[in-house]
C-alpha cells in the first residue's frame, strides 16, 4: 500500500485474517503524507456530480479531516487559521460575486507574469 491510513484500517484487515506491516510517521513524513491524501480526496471530491449532497459531504468530511491534522500537526489554531482567512477576504476578497476571469492582459515585466505561468496559465502573445 504505502499510503498513509485511518487508525481502524489495518486492524480491520487483520480481523479479517490479512497479514499487513505499518510504521509510525514521523512529523515530517505525516504531513507529507497528508498532502497526498489531501489531493486524492480533492480528486475524488472532483468526480462527484454536481447535485449528489451525500458524496459531496462525504468527501468534504474527509477533507476537512486532513486539514484539521495538517493545523494540529503544524500548531495552528482553528481561530489563527479563521483570523488569516478574515485578513485575506478583507484584503483580495472571497467567492461571493463567483467572477470567471476570462482573460487578463499584462506586459512583459508585470510581477504577475512569472507567478501565472508558474501556475500554469497560458501565455498569449
Amino acid at each position: 500500500m504505502n499510503k498513509l491510513v485511518r487508525d481502524k484500517v489495518l486492524s480491520t484487515m487483520e480481523k479479517q485474517g490479512k497479514k499487513t506491516t505499518s510504521r509510525i510517521l514521523n512529523d515530517e513524513e505525516f504531513v507529507k503524507e497528508l498532502k497526498t491524501k489531501l489531493k486524492e480526496e480533492l480528486a475524488e471530491l472532483d468526480e462527484v456530480e454536481f447535485g449528489d449532497r451525500e458524496h459531496f459531504i462525504n468527501e468534504l468530511a474527509d477533507i476537512q479531516l486532513l486539514i484539521d491534522y495538517l493545523l494540529k500537526i503544524n500548531k495552528i489554531t482553528k481561530e489563527e487559521l479563521n483570523k488569516f482567512q478574515k485578513e485575506k477576504l478583507k484584503k483580495v476578497g472571497g467567492f461571493e460575486e463567483r467572477i470567471f476571469a476570462e482573460e487578463v492582459n499584462l506586459k512583459d515585466n508585470d510581477e504577475w507574469v512569472g507567478y501565472y505561468i508558474k501556475k500554469g496559465f497560458k501565455e498569449i502573445k
